[in-house]
């Protein structure tokens, strides 16, 4: 076996990218298998046999460093053939792709005299006219995997030559000429020789039976071929896909996967064939090809669980042993890939790796990479976040300022909480400098958003002119964004008042381009699109003018319902949830269209949809037909349903009392727990958290309003855990409190923030006689005690003609925003008190705040009415 084969074998499971300033060199070895190594370096290069091969090849590929073979090329430069210099090639690039990229060097092979001599052979075989296509092709292939730039002469002779003959080229030839053209970057790539290229394979399209060849002419027209070619690119993608099963190379289909992903293109049946396939050569995947391959899937926003689900059993089994034997090129990739879905033990051994091997200094691809990963990580490891802050001080100096670095620094250290107040201060100047010199609206939205959350409190005069000038450019999205870094602005006390007015002034400015921009809609998908781009990035902004907007909008077009897909349903359902819009009309129409397209509903749509009645509280017209269709659907669909949708499913029906029991037996079934747990362990730590605690509402739900169905509780220990933090009464609470212990006659009478039996939180509790009278809280009735995290009996006991009362105060956020509805969370917590026998009094904030109610003599009246109304008087 030759040394590259012998090295490429005796690797460790952590392969190493071969990439050089960018990821497109790549491996293209397996991660384990011998004869899937070697077998992965056959299909680049022609096949020879051991017969076929001669001295001169056998000593080329016996050599372990470049200098032994540029000097046996110099040698021997008498008896070599256009073969040997193409083995040559191959095999000083082979050489250095087995190293870690920070000891590769490429760059000193092209600077050696010994290879310029190289190069100067091969241009006199050239020139000689003794050559062939494939001797042009591959030496051009060779030499752009070896990094040289279009100034090198060989390669520009070389390229000439190949673009002369373009039209004589075969198949393979081709798909290499177009994979150099790749490599050698934007001036080649877009040169007019690429029409010609793509015109020779829309015309010899049904000519290509590899996938290999396929793939390389796929990726390289996918930025400049038309939508129709693009459709039958996909469709031959689809015809090659099912017959690669004995294709154990993955680079092949990552290449059409990140072709769809250069052409936006989110074709479900073919990216369903490239995860299936991908999950066939699982134990092949290195950590290099599971970032690309996740990183494309992110992209076009495709989920497949299982796929997901095996990257992340891969990506553990290829966490090192050692630290010091881990690449150190691999770790942004590993902290991207693995951190966010990885056990709390896996990160922080991840943050130990980063730690401790990542290198001085890196480029900029990966930097961006790194703060990603320590973003959706949310690393709170101070000592390697900085060691993250000497590796961005060169990227956002003033002299080699670089936009993604500044501004995914920003975003990183923003999230992670960091707060060294100087680096900070050099954060802020970066992004004020890129908004004075950049004219991209997104760009300048991003950096506005980190302005208003970093140190400073106000935003610099330049940087609101420069916002007053591009208003007109500003998608909905980046207005979102723009109005949620003006909100935490204004809201901020330490700004400035002369620069709460300029805020003010812009802020009014903004709120006027929605309003035109509204105006101009036309059409459903187009208000769908705009109204959650600008929620998802403001979802805090309850301007009632743009409320009133979208409702006459939804009013105006009803009468096109019927031409909406499932998509457009759950998207509508998304806006009207996003908004807290309840209206009556809107909600009836998407209810009857809901039972109409039912058919067409996958498990997402039905989810959404059935959220937004769940939390609205609102039951349409039809209810009975529209639950019922609705219900009958989930129990008929129920093994299909994935376990944190069928989760939140429930929950939603337990809001609306629709709760079936096909349902609940499915849900506490210990194997779809089980299942449960295994999506827990791989979610981001706040789906984590939102997920169990849907899961334990139904559970309270199922135990208190359907005990027919005899499930258990099991979810004291975990109330108990988030029992232990203590809740903060803010400004109206205590001014609640204060009232209502002066009415009630002392301190003694009322307890605040308690605890109900199944872990109700009650703003304040007290005990009331059928005349009206306090009872002291501390002798009557069980309490929990938080701090030591267990039920407190009463010295006595309730007498059976009391009344156990809670009172809440509902502010804003309990209802509708248009409406003095109550949200459906709000309205079965309501239910579940009286249930466990409280006599529940409701506070409003537009009751508490309003002008009648002015003085603490009026409270005193108001609450004093509430109190008697509840027990009865």
């Amino acid at each position: 076996m030759n040394r590259a084969v012998r090295v490429l074998v005796s690797q460790s499971r952590y392969l190493l990218p071969s990439f050089r300033g960018s990821t497109l060199f790549r491996t293209t070895y397996s991660s384990q298998r011998v004869h899937h190594g070697v077998r992965y370096l056959c299909i680049a290069r022609p096949h020879t046999t051991r017969e076929e091969k001669d001295s001169l090849i056998e000593q080329i590929e016996s050599f372990e460093d470049h200098t032994e073979i540029l000097n046996f090329i110099h040698d021997n430069q008498g008896s070599f053939t256009p073969a040997h210099f193409s083995k040559a090639l191959d095999a000083l690039w082979l050489i250095q792709s087995q190293k870690d990229k920070y000891h590769q060097s490429f760059d000193v092979i092209g600077k050696s005299p010994l290879f310029g001599k190289v190069c100067e052979m091969i241009l006199r075989q050239l020139e000689g006219g003794i050559v062939d296509n494939d001797f042009v092709i591959s030496n051009l292939y060779a030499l752009s995997r070896l990094g040289l730039d279009s100034s090198n002469l060989l390669s520009q002779q070389l390229f000439l030559k190949g673009c002369r003959s373009v039209g004589d080229l075969d198949i393979p030839q081709l798909s290499k000429f177009v994979a150099t053209l790749r490599y050698v970057g934007p001036m080649y790539y877009r040169s007019p020789i690429m029409a010609e290229v793509i015109d020779i394979v829309r015309h010899r399209l049904g000519d290509i039976t590899h996938i290999r060849e396929f793939s390389q002419l796929m990726i390289g027209m996918a930025r400049l071929s038309s939508p129709d070619l693009n459709q039958q690119l996909v469709e031959k993608a689809m015809e090659l896909m099912v017959h690669c099963e004995d294709d154990r190379n993955p680079n092949n289909v990552g290449r059409i996967l990140r072709a769809l992903n250069i052409m936006k293109m989110k074709h479900r049946k073919l990216l369903e064939m490239i995860s299936r396939y991908f999950l066939a050569v699982l134990d092949e995947l290195d950590i290099h090809t599971i970032f690309r391959i996740k990183d494309a899937l992110k992209d076009l926003n495709y989920y497949n669980r299982a796929l997901e689900e095996g990257f992340r059993r891969r990506l553990l089994f290829l966490m090192p042993d050692s630290h010091d034997s881990f690449p150190k090129s691999m770790i942004p990739c590993l902290l991207w890939c693995l951190g966010p879905v990885a056990p709390t033990a896996v990160k922080r051994n991840l943050e130990t790796l980063a730690l401790y091997q990542l290198p001085d200094n890196i480029q900029e691809t990966e930097l961006v990479t790194l703060l990603q990963a320590l973003e959706a990580m949310g690393c709170r490891n101070q000592n390697l976040l900085q060691k993250v802050v000497k590796l961005v001080q060169p990227h956002i100096s003033h002299k080699h300022m670089k936009l993604r670095p500044v501004l995914q620094s920003a975003k990183t250290f923003i999230a992670t909480g960091y707060d060294d107040q100087a680096f900070l201060s050099q954060l802020r100047y970066a992004l004020i400098s890129i908004v004075g010199t950049t004219f991209k609206p997104p760009v300048v939205a991003e950096c506005v958003n980190c302005l208003a959350q970093l140190p400073g409190g106000r935003l610099e005069d330049a940087v609101i002119k420069k916002i007053h000038t591009m208003l007109p450019q500003l998608s909905f999205a980046e207005l979102g964004l723009i109005t949620q870094s003006l909100r935490t602005l204004t809201s901020n006390t330490t700004v400035q008042k002369t620069n709460q007015r300029e805020l003010t002034d812009l802020f009014r400015n903004v709120n006027a381009t929605v309003i035109e921009r509204l105006h101009n809609v036309t059409t459903f998908r187009t208000l769908h699109k705009v109204v959650l781009s600008y929620y998802v990035e403001s979802p805090a902004w309850t301007a009632t003018f743009l409320i009133d907007e979208i409702i006459k909008w939804y009013e105006r077009n009803l009468g096109d319902v019927d031409r909406l897909t499932g998509n457009n349903l759950a998207t509508w359902a998304m806006v009207m949830s996003r908004t807290r819009i309840q209206h009556g009309l809107i909600l009836d129409t998407l209810a009857n269209a809901t039972v109409r397209k039912m058919h067409t509903l996958q498990n997402d749509h039905l989810l959404t949809i059935l959220s937004v009645f769940g939390f609205l509280n609102y039951s349409p017209t039809n209810a009975e037909e529209f639950f019922g269709v609705c219900v009958d659907t989930v129990v008929k669909k129920l093994w299909t349903i994935s376990p944190h949708v069928l989760v939140r499913l429930a929950y939603s029906l337990a809001q609306l009392q629709q709760l079936p029991i096909e349902i609940v037996k499915k849900i506490f079934q210990v194997k779809f727990l089980e299942q449960l747990d295994t999506y827990l362990e791989r979610s981001k730590d706040h789906h984590n958290a939102q997920l169990r605690d849907t899961l334990m509402r139904v559970n309270r739900a199922v135990v208190l309003e359907y005990p027919e169905y005899d499930i258990p509780w099991f979810h004291g220990q975990y109330c108990t855990e988030v029992a232990k933090k203590v809740p903060v009464l803010d400004g109206v609470e205590k001014q609640v409190q204060e009232v209502l212990t002066n009415f009630l006659g002392g301190p003694e009478f009322v307890r605040s923030k308690v605890i109900s039996p199944y872990f109700q939180t009650i703003d304040f509790e007290c005990y009331l006689t059928e005349e009206g009278s306090a009872l002291p809280c501390v002798e009557y009735g069980d309490f929990w005690n938080r701090a030591e995290g267990c039920w407190q009996k009463a010295t006595k006991p309730l007498p059976t003609t009391a009344h156990r009362v809670a009172v809440d105060y509902q502010d804003a956020r309990d209802f509708c925003r248009n409406s003095q509805h109550l949200l459906g969370h709000v309205a079965m917590r309501k239910r579940h008190l009286e249930i466990l026998g409280y006599t529940v009094v409701q506070i409003p904030h537009f009751e508490w705040n309003s002008m009648k109610l002015a003085t603490e003599e009026s409270w005193k009246e108001y609450l004093e009415q509430k109190l008697s109304a509840a027990v009865g008087r």
